[in-house]
């Protein structure tokens, strides 16, 4: 059976809706697993995750090392990811 990833797009916002730049975003749990230890966001804050079909707990630190995370249920759709980080 082959291993169906579906390609995510997100951000890591702050609390006022400006991107977190070169934030790391990475999955801590979830029930499906997952090869990819983390990615980085470009300058804007934006993020691209392959993950499968499954429930997700996923994280982003800024470079100052504030934590932002949310849940996250991947369907068949390309749904957007956001993280607020609350520098």
């Amino acid at each position: 059976m082959p291993d169906e990833r579906i390609l995510h797009h997100g951000r890591v916002i702050d609390r006022y809706g400006a991107g977190v730049g070169d934030a790391l975003v990475y999955v801590v749990h979830g029930t499906a697993s997952t090869p990819e230890i983390a990615v980085k966001c470009d300058a804007s804050g934006r993020f691209r995750l392959a993950l499968p079909p499954g429930h997700f707990k996923i994280e982003a630190r800024s470079m100052a090392g504030a934590i932002g995370a949310t849940d996250f249920d991947v369907g068949t759709g390309d749904e957007r990811i956001e993280i607020i980080i609350d520098q």
